[in-house]
C-alpha cells in the first residue's frame, strides 16, 4: 500500500530497511524513500511523487503527515504540524490538547512524530481513522504500516489468528482492532499511539468517539437539517477541491454520487466526471443516469469501458491489501488504471462513499430486546456465508464467533441496542472494509468524499431515524442541494427522489426489509426490472484456481479446513458468488504469504469473469 512504514532498530526483521520497502512498490511509478535513520527507528516510504506527503522539523522534533488536512491554510500548516507533533510526544497530559484537535480538523491523515532527544515516536490518526493503519509490538520492538503486509513480512513468528480469519469469512472485515493476524493490530480511529523505547511500552489514548445515541438535531425540523446538511456538504466539497491536476467526480447513477456532483455545481467549483461501463460489472441504468446528470449538469463527462479483471489484478490486491477487501472489486482497477493515463496520478478522486451511511436510516428494521437478538441480528443481516459453514471451514465454532461479536459490541459507548448496531455499521463495516475498499483507490491517486467531511458527518449522524426513514431526509437534502439532482430517476427504484412514485416505492422497500422471506422472493424481480441483476456464478476457472492453491500450500490447511474447503466447491452453484470469493481471498492470502510463487502469481492473464 502507499504510504509509510517504519521499525525499531530492535524488530525481528533480517534484511535492510530499505530492501524491506521493496515489495511495497504495487507500481512501476512508486519509489521507496527513506526518511528517517536514527539508533532507534528506521522510517520511509513507498509512493508515487504526486502522494500527499509532508515532513517538518526542527533541532530537537521531527514530523510527517501523509494525507490531507482540509480546514487549515497551507502557510499556517508547518506551525500546526510542530504544535501536534510536540503535543503527540509530551508525557505531561497533552491529551486534551489532541481531543480538542482530532475532533476539530477535517482531513484524511496519520501523524508522526519523533523526538530527536529522547527518541520517543508517537501516531495520531485523524477522527474517523479514514487512512488504514497497522502496528506490532513486543518487548522492545515497534513496527507500523499502512500496510498489514509489510508487518507480516517483517516477523518470523506470526500466525493468523482463528477468530480473526472467521470474522473476515464471515462480515468480509474483522472487528475492531482485530486483523487476520495475532498480535498485529489495526489503529482505531482517532487514537493517540506513543511508544517509548527506553521502557519499551507503547501507550494508546482513544482520544475521541462518536456516541450515535446522542441525537442531538432531534428537535429540529427535516427541512432545517436538510438546509443544515446542504450548507455543511457544499463547504465540504469546497474544501476538498482545487489540490493537483483537478477533481474528477466517480459519477454513477446513484444519490451519493450526484449529491457529490450537485455539490460541486452549486459552489461552482471546477471538476469532471468519469462512470465504468461494463455489460458483467455495472448495470446499465447506472451509465443511462450518469450521463444525463451529466448534460443537466453541463460537466465534462467521459465513459470508461473496462474490461474483466485478470489474475494480475487480483494478485495485486491480495498484496497491497492482504484480505481487506473483496477481490470481487479487481474490475475497478482497468477503471484507474484508464483515469490515470488519461488524467495523471495528481487528480483527487471525489466518490460518494458514506452517503450510504450519512443519511439513510441505518437502525435495525425490527425490535431489538436483548442483547443476543443484537448479535443476531447484527450476523443475519452482515454476514456473506453462513455461520455454521464460517465455524466448519476454520475451527472456530458458531458460539465463539457470537461471542467474539458481542464482546465487540460491549465496547461501544451507547447504551440502546438500535443505536449499537449504527455504531457497528460505522466503525466495523464503514471502518474496517469499506475504508479499505477507498484506500486501494490511493494506489493511484488521492481519493477522497465530502460526505466524510467532519462537519457534514456528524450532523447528519445526529439526525433522527424518523427523519431518515424511506429517504425521507436524503430526499430534502438533495432537493435543497438541487432540485434537477432530485429530478432524475433513482436507479433502485425508476423514479425521480421528489416524486410520489419514489416515496410509495421506499415505503414498500421499507416494509419488504421488515419481512425478510417476503423480501427474497420479490429481490429477483426488483432486479430483473430494474436492470441490477448481473451475473452470479462463478466461473470455472476461479473454483480451479482455489483447488489449486488448497492443494499446493499446506499452511490453507492450518487457517481453513482443506477438506470442508474442497466440499465447499464442490457445492460452488449453491453459494452466491461473493460467498466464494470471500473464501478466495482468505486462500489467496494464505498462498501468497507462504508460497514461492502463489497460484496467482502463476495466472497473471487468466481472466476472472
Amino acid at each position: 500500500m502507499v504510504g509509510i512504514s517504519a521499525r525499531t532498530r530492535q524488530s525481528t526483521a533480517d534484511e535492510s530497511f530499505s530492501d524491506s520497502l521493496e515489495p511495497l512498490c504495487h507500481d512501476e511509478r512508486y519509489r521507496a524513500e527513506t526518511l528517517l535513520e536514527t539508533d532507534a527507528y528506521t522510517a520511509g516510504t513507498t509512493t508515487y511523487p504526486e502522494y500527499p506527503t509532508q515532513v517538518v522539523e526542527t533541532e530537537a522534533l521531527w514530523v510527517y503527515l501523509e494525507g490531507r488536512i482540509y480546514d487549515s491554510e497551507s502557510q499556517s500548516l508547518r506551525s500546526e504540524l510542530l504544535e501536534v507533533g510536540e503535543r503527540v510526544l509530551a508525557d505531561d497530559g497533552s491529551s486534551e490538547y489532541l481531543r480538542n484537535w482530532v475532533r476539530e480538523t477535517d482531513g484524511e491523515f496519520l501523524l508522526v512524530a519523533y523526538d530527536k532527544r529522547s527518541e520517543r515516536i508517537g501516531l495520531c490518526n485523524d477522527l474517523l481513522g479514514r487512512l488504514p493503519v497497522y502496528y506490532y509490538h513486543d518487548d522492545d520492538a515497534l513496527l507500523f504500516s499502512r500496510e498489514l503486509r509489510y508487518i507480516i513480512e517483517a516477523l518470523d513468528d506470526t500466525e493468523f489468528d482463528p477468530v480473526g480469519v472467521a470474522q473476515s469469512l464471515l462480515f468480509g472485515y474483522s472487528l475492531g482492532e482485530r486483523t487476520l493476524m495475532r498480535r498485529v493490530t489495526r489503529l482505531r480511529p482517532g487514537t493517540h499511539l506513543t511508544f517509548d523505547p527506553d521502557e519499551g511500552v507503547v501507550t494508546r489514548t482513544a482520544l475521541h468517539r462518536l456516541d450515535f445515541e446522542q441525537q442531538t438535531a432531534a428537535d429540529r425540523s427535516r427541512t432545517r437539517n436538510a438546509a443544515e446538511l446542504a450548507d455543511r456538504f457544499e463547504t465540504a466539497c469546497e474544501n476538498r477541491s482545487g489540490y493537483g491536476d483537478g477533481d474528477i467526480i466517480s459519477l454513477s447513477g446513484g444519490l451519493d454520487s450526484r449529491s457529490v456532483l450537485a455539490g460541486y455545481h452549486a459552489t461552482e467549483t471546477p471538476a469532471t466526471a468519469a462512470t465504468m461501463d461494463s455489460e458483467t460489472y455495472v448495470a446499465d441504468s447506472d451509465v443511462e443516469i450518469a450521463e444525463k446528470l451529466a448534460r443537466t449538469f453541463d460537466i465534462e463527462w467521459n465513459r470508461y469501458q473496462i474490461e474483466p479483471p485478470k489474475g494480475g489484478d487480483l494478485d495485486m490486491l491480495i498484496k497491497s491489501k492482504t484480505g481487506q477487501i473483496g477481490l470481487l472489486t479487481s474490475f475497478i482497477l482497468d477503471f484507474f488504471r484508464k483515469l490515470r493515463s488519461d488524467h495523471g496520478a495528481g487528480i483527487t478522486y471525489v466518490t460518494g462513499d458514506g452517503g450510504d451511511k450519512a443519511l439513510p436510516d441505518l437502525t435495525p428494521t425490527r425490535p431489538l430486546a436483548t442483547e443476543s437478538q443484537l448479535v443476531e441480528y447484527v450476523i443475519e443481516e452482515n454476514s456473506f456465508l453462513d455461520l455454521e459453514e464460517v465455524a466448519r471451514l476454520t475451527g472456530v465454532s458458531a458460539e465463539e464467533i457470537r461471542r467474539s461479536v458481542r464482546d465487540r459490541i460491549r465496547t461501544y459507548p451507547e447504551q440502546d441496542f438500535a443505536s449499537q448496531y449504527v455504531h457497528f455499521l460505522v466503525y466495523e463495516r464503514g471502518v474496517n472494509f469499506l475504508f479499505e475498499g477507498e484506500d486501494r483507490n490511493r494506489l493511484f491517486f488521492w481519493s477522497t468524499s465530502p460526505f466524510y467531511s467532519l462537519d457534514f458527518f456528524r450532523y447528519a449522524m445526529s439526525c433522527p431515524a424518523d427523519q431518515k426513514a424511506r429517504y425521507g431526509l436524503y430526499r430534502e437534502f438533495l432537493e435543497q442541494l438541487s432540485p434537477a439532482a432530485a429530478e432524475h430517476v433513482h436507479p433502485d427504484y425508476r423514479a425521480p427522489v421528489a416524486s410520489t412514485r419514489h416515496a410509495v416505492a421506499a415505503h414498500v422497500d421499507d416494509l419488504l426489509s421488515r419481512y425478510p422471506r417476503l423480501f427474497e422472493t420479490v429481490l429477483p424481480i426488483i432486479r430483473s426490472v430494474n436492470g441490477l441483476e448481473k451475473g452470479s456464478t462463478v466461473d470455472p476457472d476461479t473454483i480451479g484456481c482455489i483447488r489449486n492453491q488448497v492443494e499446493q500450500c499446506n499452511a490453507v490447511d492450518d487457517v481453513l479446513s482443506a477438506d470442508d474447503v474442497q466440499a465447499f466447491l464442490d457445492a460452488a452453484a449453491e453459494h452466491e458468488r461473493t460467498s466464494i470469493y470471500r473464501v478466495f481471498a482468505i486462500t489467496s492470502v494464505v498462498d501468497d504469504i507462504h508460497s514461492s510463487r502463489s497460484v496467482l502469481e502463476s495466472h497473471q492473464e487468466t481472466t476472472f469473469g
